[in-house]
């Protein structure tokens, strides 16, 4: 498990390490440039030119110890102050008289000249307001300098950037890496801050594991990569179908049976053992062309819900909504689902992925409102991307938008469910207290008809392994993720389709369990 910070939790492990521990500030100042230095001697040549943008703040002392640093190393470095310097801190001004001591000056004129680095470090994570005046045209000219073929490095995250959106504030850097310490922050992987970073790099500068026991988790987490291979379901060598899972799929409505046949065929990529198919009739015939793996239980106008009452006794996990449509029919066998008695005591029990149209029809009727909130805490797992999500949350896009960590919990809190906010960057959390997970895989390529799908699948498949749901939810979207990158690899991110990011999961499956 790999934590993602705030600015404030940033803030709160560095206070330990200070005053807890006992570490200078200047120490740690000299820690985070000297492994920034490390990373830029990547790129630096013998006489390479570079050009130091320094704030007033921290973030502008650290950028001064940098360019210091790199001097050393035999690098052309100017330095350029923009702001006022009544206003530095206490470290930036130890840094300045360092500079003052060796010799350089720090200009508060921009120095006319060509560089090969421009090194920002203009703001750091503190920022929380929009960048203007003299700062504005910093950023301007940090630009001008990019697009005439400087590399842009900046000190921790982008100058206007905010650590915990990734929104731009007003103007914004964008840098070609970006290297920041201990822990990566919201904003490095949240748009636009996920592109504005570049190619980031997380070093560490010795703070004290304690602080996180002390101080509080961060507010996300996520998989890397490597992970991955313990996130997913152990297998039983000795195992038999049943051993592996009965899912109960309802999905496809008439003319609709693609949605069908993509979730479940992720419920068999993923592991799950067996499936059955609730859908309208007339997609009977190409379910058991296409997928002739699963039973399929059709019905005529209205389900038989007898009929269904005993498939939900027959299952362990449901997924339910890809194509189902928001007919009566759909809402009688969602309302089944989540009310329904089956006489076997798993009423409100049964592991639950509801995706799509079940989202829909949920946001729309308050009856299944009331049964959503009355499912077993913790059990139910819900996908929405961002216009479900409005109709479910009833907050605007802008709402959503402006802090989807803080509405991605409130919606899982107000249903006692897990959310998977799936969008660019998708988020999950849980009904109980605790950090977000912030899923890193991933690509634009998978913004495409049935990826929806597919995800459903893919968490449905775990879910049927035994995995918790919360553990099922963040290893599938993971998963998921990482099948689109395995697909875009294959087919460019232009030509990916759904049934190729089922591909990318086996492929991924393969890469990280011994099958």
């Amino acid at each position: 498990m790999q934590y993602i910070v705030t600015a404030q939790e940033m803030k709160k492990y560095e206070s330990f390490a200070m005053e807890r521990i006992g570490i200078p500030p200047l120490l740690l100042m000299e820690r985070a440039a000297m492994e920034m230095r490390d990373v830029l001697m990547r790129y630096v040549r013998k006489k390479s030119r570079i050009l130091v943008f320094a704030g007033t703040g921290n973030n502008g002392g650290d950028a001064l110890a940098v360019g210091r640093l790199l001097a050393e190393k035999g690098a052309e470095v100017s330095f350029y102050m923009p702001g006022n310097r009544r206003r530095v801190s206490a470290e930036t001004r130890k840094q300045l008289s360092i500079l003052r001591n060796l010799g350089f000056a720090v200009f508060s004129k921009l120095p006319e000249a060509e560089y090969d680095i421009v090194i920002d470090g203009l703001f750091g994570i503190g920022l929380s307001r929009d960048i203007e005046g003299v700062y504005e045209s910093a950023v301007e000219e940090i630009a001008r300098f990019r697009a005439k073929g400087a590399l842009v490095a900046s000190v921790d995250i982008p100058s206007g950037i905010s650590a915990d959106s990734g929104k731009a504030l007003g103007r914004c850097v964008y840098a070609d890496l970006t290297v920041t310490f201990e822990y990566g922050k919201a904003g490095h992987y949240l748009y636009p801050g996920k592109v504005a970073a570049g190619r980031l790099f997380i070093r560490r500068i010795g703070l004290d594991g304690r602080a996180l026991k002390e101080a509080g988790l961060p507010s996300f987490f996520t998989y890397p990569g490597k992970e991955l291979q313990n996130r997913l379901p152990v297998r039983n060598p000795a195992g038999h179908k049943g051993s592996f899972g009965r899912v109960l799929l309802i999905a496809g409505s008439r003319g609709m049976a693609g949605a069908a046949i993509l979730c479940g065929r992720s419920i068999f990529r993923t592991g799950a053992g067996m499936l059955k198919i609730i859908t309208p009739d007339s997609n009977r015939e190409i379910l058991q062309t296409t997928l002739p793996e699963a039973m399929v239980d059709s019905y005529g106008e209205m389900p038989n819900l007898d009929g269904a009452r005993k498939a939900l006794s027959w299952a362990d996990v449901v997924v339910a909504g890809p194509g189902m449509g928001q007919g009566e029919d759909a809402k009688a066998l969602l309302y089944q689902v989540l009310a329904g008695k089956c006489g076997d005591g798993r009423e409100g029990e049964r592991a639950l992925v509801l995706d799509a149209d079940a989202l829909n029809l949920i946001a729309g009727s308050q009856k299944l409102q009331e049964a959503v909130c009355s499912y077993k805490k913790g059990r139910m797992i819900m996908t929405p991307h961002p216009g479900e999500f409005a109709r479910l949350s009833g907050l605007t896009m802008e709402e959503y938008g402006r802090d989807r960590k803080r509405a991605v919990q409130s919606l899982a809190r107000r249903f006692g469910c897990v959310i998977v906010g799936k969008d660019a960057v998708t988020l999950a959390a849980a009904p109980e207290e605790g950090p977000v997970f912030l899923n890193l895989s991933g690509n634009d390529g998978m913004a495409v008809a049935g990826s929806g799908d597919v995800l459903a699948g893919v968490i449905g498949g775990l879910l049927a392994q035994g995995l918790p749901p919360y553990e099922a939810a963040c290893a599938g979207v993971c998963l998921h993720g990482y099948g689109g990158d395995a697909a875009a690899r294959a087919r460019s991110r232009y030509g990916v389709m759904a049934s190729d990011i089922i591909e990318g999961v086996m492929d991924v499956i393969c890469r990280v369990k011994e099958v």
